[in-house]
């Protein structure tokens, strides 16, 4: 036998590698926090004449008790105890740059749709690296450096919350390897008598796959942009409530006559960069965000072992 037509003797006709009209996403967090009530949204700052925002906090609502007063006598006055905080807005961009010949070429990726859809996750995903690297930053503390972090841990912070007159709903934002202790500490030492809700499918629609569930009324989130701390030793999360942590951003205004860009959700805008004589297009997009510390006695660090 002979002259045979196999694969291995087309030569010129074959391809080594045949690309699939498939891919995969490689691995990041894409994990993005929701609008929680334990988020502070400070505002937009459009039209404000300002980069900045500022949010008094004022002592009413029973901050100050009644004084024993005798009868008759007249009562003094009591000092309004007050104070602020700010959080600046600025600005996060990003671009991506391809050839006209790698976008010929190209198996579908390279293309305006996805870059638009990528300004998207990315913009959400920028607000969560601001707020999960804030979360280490409380005056109050628990666990230990070095040390797993466990269950009484995550109570300590409950209990120093409530001490200080914390009103909830509750938020925790810990790194995975935290959550992961607390949740094998739970299993082994609370021997299901600890109410702990898994998230749903439905909740993960709602709340995004960053989403944990419910333990002890508190809904925990996982974002691997929790800091390392300690000289990376360790990872600090934290558990906190309305107030603990704020945040603005600011719309943008899209007065491109070109059609060259757009404004996605008011708030990214999504920008089309062509240099002709490069034959290169761009593809840009921007948010503006900022992120503070409030009221730090209305959250507490969890730093244990990374």
């Amino acid at each position: 036998m002979a002259n045979e037509i196999l694969f291995s003797t087309l030569g010129d006709q074959t391809l080594t590698e045949a690309l699939s009209n498939q891919y995969l996403m490689l691995l990041a967090d894409r994990m993005a926090l929701p609008n929680h009530p334990a988020l502070f949204y400070a505002g937009d700052i459009a039209s404000t004449s300002s980069n900045t925002i500022k949010i008094p906090a004022v002592g009413l609502m029973g901050y100050d008790l009644l004084a024993s007063t005798a009868d008759g006598s007249a009562v003094a006055n009591s000092a309004l105890t007050d104070s602020s905080s700010t959080v600046a807005v600025a600005r996060y961009s990003k671009s991506y740059e391809a050839s006209d010949l790698a976008k010929m070429s190209d198996g579908g990726i390279l293309n305006m749709a996805m870059f638009a859809q990528d300004a998207i996750v990315s913009g959400a995903m920028t607000l969560t690296s601001l707020i999960a690297n804030l979360v280490d930053n409380f005056a109050t503390t628990v666990g230990s450096t070095g040390v797993d972090a466990t269950f009484a841990n995550f109570l300590d912070a409950l209990t120093a919350l409530e001490v200080n007159k914390v009103v909830g709903p509750y938020m925790a934002v810990l790194h995975p390897v935290q959550w992961g202790d607390i949740r094998k500490d739970l299993a082994i030492t609370a021997g299901g008598a600890v109410q702990y809700a898994a998230a749903s499918q439905e909740a993960l629609l709602v709340r995004g796959v960053g989403f944990q569930g419910t333990l002890c009324g508190v809904d925990v989130f996982t974002s691997s942009y929790v800091p390392l701390v300690n000289s990376s030793v360790d990872r600090g999360g934290g558990v906190f409530g309305r107030g603990a942590i704020i945040w603005a951003d600011g719309t943008v205004a899209n007065d491109d006559p070109s059609g060259q860009s757009m404004v996605i959700g008011g708030k990214v805008l999504f920008e089309r960069s062509r240099t002709a004589k490069n034959g290169l297009t761009a593809y840009v997009s921007h948010r503006y965000l900022g992120a503070a510390e409030g009221i730090d006695l209305c959250g507490v660090s969890i730093i244990t072992d990374a």
